[in-house]
């Protein structure tokens, strides 16, 4: 008998559906041959995996949990192994909530069952992506998964996409009158590069399709590389990056150069490559927009020229720099005036005595938190000649940038929003005193 005989009866034999004389010559056919006995072994977990994960008690696990991330309005479902089991987290509101414990059974059944969901190879022990579609009540959202080996399993995470939600204009993302002031300006100029910047979970890509969606017209050509799409823009041409085809965001970005597009949209800056070609891109008369992660805006110069891309390069390509962090909003239903942390007010630079101040009590609109909803705060650095003078000399350092352009900063944007009441001093501080 065959290795390819063995190994495609293989499924078939752990079940007993083999008469009795083919399940001797596979058995047979097993003592002698190591590497068939391997394959039974991995086809043996697999078979044992696909019962677990098909029971009905942990389909209704998976899709109890996904299910009440989206009522609940969470961004990202976290399933974390431990010794004992798993914990099941919602990231809501920027913050990660504990929602239950499952014990190792029903833990190794339940990431079986989300890689089946997400169409993933169940065996294979490496870092996977995959998405799958829910639906609830007739509205369909997109989950977008990842998994990574980890000493006690695997580690999940879900990022949950609404895409019925539809994007935010530049005029809803809490832009001051004078910070929309200048980025209308400086995305109507007709060629240079506008990066958006922060860490992950910042808003930074939010705010460029929002300028996306500004450009948006039937007489300007906007073309776009991302990884992955996370929304579909109508008058856009989106490319999805596939390397395993090629498809890379340099390639694409040259096969779109060649496309006499307006605008190009640039969904993350990671490499040199792909750095020097959206600056000719810029050079060449394109407006093009892109997303990187410094903290905070003076940063962005000395990222580019630590990545290898030329000062003169960076100073003539960039028009202008907008970092981004999310944070909080206090909770409309449970507002009460108390006295803020000194250490907070101290970093906001104001006092507690000189005016009345506010936070949530936590209600069950807020699940307890105080908070409910997200605020963004931003600071723009534009690229005037003597900032443009500085870094082409190839002085990047972010403070002697940040002094040069003289922008409010992110902390003054904070400042102003725990004026405006829509947030507290505890929480401008929490999102950026490490930044």
């Amino acid at each position: 008998m065959k290795c390819e005989e063995v190994r495609d009866e293989m499924i078939a034999y752990l079940k007993g559906e083999l008469d009795d004389e083919r399940k001797k010559e596979i058995e047979e056919h097993l003592a002698r041959c190591q590497g068939c006995q391997r394959e039974l072994e991995i086809a043996q977990r697999v078979l044992h995996q696909v019962q677990s994960a098909n029971e009905e008690s942990i389909i209704d696990l998976a899709e109890d949990i996904v299910r009440k991330a989206i009522e609940s309005g969470a961004s990202d479902i976290h399933v974390d192994p431990y010794k004992d089991g798993a914990d099941i987290r919602f990231r809501i509101d920027g913050v990660l909530h504990p929602i239950r414990q499952v014990s190792i059974p029903a833990r190794d059944a339940l990431v079986a069952r989300l890689k089946m969901m997400a169409d993933l190879p169940m065996t294979e022990k490496k870092p996977q992506d995959g998405r799958f579609e829910f639906e609830i009540k007739d509205k369909k959202y997109d989950v977008r998964m990842s998994t990574m080996p980890v000493v006690q399993g695997e580690t999940i995470v879900m990022r949950i996409l609404d895409r019925g939600i539809p994007l935010l204009g530049l005029e809803i993302l809490g832009f001051s009158d004078e910070q929309l002031k200048i980025v209308r300006n400086l995305i109507h100029q007709p060629n240079g590069m506008i990066i958006s910047t922060g860490p992950s979970g910042s808003g930074k890509t939010t705010v460029i399709y929002s300028i996306v969606l500004d450009l948006t017209k039937p007489e300007i050509s906007i073309v776009s590389v991302e990884d992955p799409v996370e929304y579909l823009l109508h008058g856009v041409q989106q490319a999805q990056v596939n390397v395993r085809e090629g498809m890379t965001f340099a390639s694409i970005m040259r096969s779109f150069l060649r496309k006499d597009p307006d605008v190009i949209m640039i969904g993350d800056m990671r490499d040199l490559e792909t750095m020097e070609l959206t600056a000719h891109a810029t050079m060449c008369g394109h407006l093009t927009l892109a997303t990187m992660l410094p903290e905070n805006a003076s940063q962005l110069p000395q990222r580019m020229t630590d990545c290898g891309v030329e000062p003169w390069i960076v100073a003539r390509s960039l028009i202008g720099v907008i970092a981004n962090r999310l944070g909080r909003r206090i909770c409309k239903d449970c507002r009460e005036e108390y006295t803020p942390n000194p250490e907070a007010l101290k970093f906001l630079g104001l006092k507690g005595d000189e005016m009345k101040f506010q936070r949530g009590k936590g209600c069950p609109t807020c699940r307890q938190t105080g908070h409910k909803g997200r605020i963004q705060l931003h600071e723009i650095l534009v690229m005037t000649p003597e900032v443009a003078k500085l870094i082409s000399s190839g002085n990047t350092d972010p403070e002697v940038i940040a002094k040069t352009a003289g922008y409010p900063t992110m902390v003054d944007d904070g400042r102003r929003r725990v004026l405006q009441g829509d947030t507290t001093p505890e929480e401008v501080y929490r999102i950026l005193s490490w930044g």
